[in-house]
Order: structure tokens, then C-alpha cells, then sequence
């Protein structure tokens, strides 16, 4: 009886292990790569170059928002058939994809599909307000206006 209990027993703590481990791997797997991320926002743009709509549609709306955008924006072309582990790391299950990722590697939004231009317009200046927004206050000039006529400048 009391061997039955530590079998058991060790059954379930070889599986808590196994769960811990897998658990591990899958979080370092989720971490970008420093090459996949320069600036304050990259779009990363995930296909195949067997991939219909990414090769008539998606890809021509990228190299025209890229040359929009110029210095402002990355946009990294990741093609899964060559890189398969970052497909795995960023949990791409279809293409094209297209993923909004920050300077800490936090992904901001995800695209499954072809993306239009507007729908990526409208997701960078959604994050460019709000990273302005989290964005600590640099000390600058506030004037004040007193009722008397003269005016102070003060520092905050």
C-alpha cells in the first residue's frame, strides 16, 4: 500500500517537473531576438515565398508604408520557411502576419491575414499616442499668467 502511495506519489512529481520544464522553455522561446527589434516600434512582417497574398498584395503595401515611414518605423521581413524558430517564438500560425512589437519586446498588436494600409496607419499612430502617453514628462517651461499683468516662468 505505502509503495503504491510513493509511486504514485513520484509519478506526479516527475510530471510537475516535466510541466515546469516545458513552461520554461516556451517563455525563453517567447522572447525576441535583439535583431528583431531596433527602434522604438518594428513591424514584423512574417511569410512564405510561396504565399499568394503576401507576395501581390502585402508585400507592396509594406515597401510603400516603409518608405513612408523611413527612419520611424523597422519593418523586418521574416520569412518562416527560412527562419522556422522565429515563427515558433512569435507563435505565427498563418501568413502573412504582420506584428507591432516595442523596444522591450512587448508585442503591441498582431494582424493575421493581409493587413491593409489604413488598419497599419491606424495601429501606429494608436501607438505612438499611447507610448507618448506612458512616456515620463521631460521637465520643461510652463508660463503663468498673473492677474496683474506680468507673467512668471516657471520650471516643473
Amino acid at each position: 500500500m505505502i509503495e503504491r502511495a510513493l509511486t504514485a506519489l513520484g509519478v506526479l512529481l516527475g510530471l510537475w517537473l516535466a510541466w515546469c520544464l516545458i513552461a520554461c522553455a516556451q517563455r525563453r522561446l517567447a522572447r525576441p531576438r535583439a535583431e528583431d527589434l531596433e527602434g522604438p516600434l518594428t513591424l514584423l512582417y512574417f511569410y512564405t515565398p510561396s504565399c499568394g497574398p503576401c507576395r501581390l498584395i502585402q508585400t507592396p503595401i509594406l515597401e510603400t508604408l516603409a518608405a513612408e515611414w523611413r527612419e520611424a518605423v523597422r519593418v523586418r521581413a521574416v520569412d518562416v520557411t527560412a527562419e522556422p524558430e522565429a515563427a515558433t517564438r512569435y507563435r505565427v500560425w498563418t501568413v502573412p502576419t504582420t506584428m507591432w512589437v516595442d523596444a522591450s519586446g512587448t508585442v503591441r498588436a498582431v494582424n493575421n491575414g493581409v493587413a491593409t494600409a489604413e488598419t497599419l496607419r491606424r495601429q501606429w499612430l494608436r501607438l505612438q499616442r499611447e507610448s507618448e502617453a506612458s512616456a515620463p514628462r521631460q521637465p520643461g517651461r510652463r508660463v503663468i499668467f498673473r492677474p496683474w499683468g506680468g507673467q512668471d516662468v516657471q520650471r516643473e
